[in-house]
């Protein structure tokens, strides 16, 4: 297991280095730049103490120090979050109340733990004797709490997020952060396990506090390797300036000059249809909702309004309803007899196979392949 906090380490050392290194960097990756960061002290720290354990305390002065960084885990995947998942994200000084508990808990350990003499730290180490402190209690319930209330608060920004991108984006397999999502999901579970494990021991006793210390921080080795991969890779999710995610809110809020009659957004809703029909925008698999109104000559906010409040529909579903009925009328033709379904659909403006099948199913409710053989039965 020390192995694997070795490894963990120099793993989170080496991601902080890259993040730091690259060019044309953005603000999200700074931020998770300060995940593998923060993750790198926790591990490093974690591994210092099995150390001195081992090792008869040659480095006193990193004794019971990693689990103060362990309240640093959570505001960064919120920013890591936030910056992602917001246009134009900037760090507001009213942030830093964020970092508070990490301030205040650091501060105690260090007055009532750091400043004794090393004969002192080695016995209360050896006796786990800080394990019956009212601080040690209060600590392990506190990191606990935030640690998942962070995490919780991480999927409803990602569930808000992947519902704004539907209204923006007609592709958002490369930008719904669903590898985060699941990460946060497998995460939670595990944390929830290992902060139940060190509450249980409270009462129980059955474990030494060195060794849920390594279990916990083994899978924090593990998780730095998964943020690392698909965070380097995800890049950032704002192609083009004018292609933002402004909110719920202000979609829904209308301007003096967007405030038109309703025989004049009928009128727009004809030629939004009549538009569809003989351009085609959606057999483009980059369409926007941002271009489509460029070229329809008004703004991607008025846009917007009519797809979800007079027709109830989303960007994202509109434009593939367009696909797949295009790809129908594609699949029935003679023409297209040598393409394969996935072929056609690409032909249609989808690039993604699993999407495709995805919005197929959703609206027609069954799959391509049964929906041909159906009508060809007919």
């Amino acid at each position: 297991m020390s192995i694997l906090l070795i490894i963990g380490t120099f793993e989170a050392l080496f991601l902080t280095v890259l993040v730091v290194a690259m060019k044309n960097k953005t603000t999200s990756d700074l931020f998770l730049g300060l995940i593998f960061f923060v993750d790198a002290l926790s591990i490093g720290f974690a591994y210092l103490q099995y150390y001195n354990i081992q090792n008869s305390f040659p480095m006193p002065w990193a004794l019971n120090i990693g689990f103060v960084f362990m309240y640093l885990h959570g505001p960064a995947l919120w920013f890591y979050i936030s910056s992602q998942s917001a246009k134009g994200f900037r760090f507001r000084p009213y942030y830093l109340i964020h970092f508070l508990p990490f301030i205040v808990f650091f501060t105690i350990q260090f007055f009532i733990f750091a400043t004794l003499e090393t004969p002192e730290k080695i016995q209360i180490i050896l006796s786990e004797s800080f394990k019956e402190t009212n601080f040690y209690k209060t600590a392990v319930l506190c990191i606990g709490t935030s640690t998942i209330s962070y995490y919780l608060w991480g999927l409803r920004q990602l569930r808000e997020h992947r519902k704004q991108l539907r209204n923006h984006f007609s592709r958002i397999d490369d930008k719904d952060l669903n590898w985060l999502r699941i990460l946060i999901i497998a995460s939670l579970i595990t944390y929830g396990i290992n902060h139940l494990g060190f509450n249980l021991d409270l009462i129980f006793k059955y474990a030494s506090f060195n060794v849920l210390m390594m279990l916990s921080y083994g899978f924090a080795s593990i998780y730095i390797l998964v943020m690392g991969f698909f965070g380097l890779r995800q890049g950032n999710i704002f192609i083009r300036p004018d292609e933002r995610i402004t909110g719920l809110k202000h979609e829904k809020r209308r301007s003096d000059k967007q405030e038109v009659s309703k025989g004049a957004e009928d009128k727009f809703v004809e030629s939004l249809f009549e538009h569809m029909s003989s351009r085609q925008p959606h057999l483009d698999p980059e369409i926007t909702l941002s271009s489509l109104a460029s070229q329809l000559g008004v703004q991607s906010d008025y846009l917007s309004t009519i797809l979800n409040g007079s027709l109830n529909i989303n960007f994202f579903d509109f434009i593939n309803s367009y696909r797949i009925e295009e790809f129908k009328t594609q699949a029935l033709e003679d023409r297209n007899s040598h393409l394969s379904i996935i072929g056609i659909a690409y032909d249609c403006g989808f690039n993604s196979k699993a999407a495709f099948y995805r919005a197929f199913h959703k609206m027609e409710k069954v799959s391509p392949g049964d929906y041909i053989a159906g009508l060809r039965r007919k």
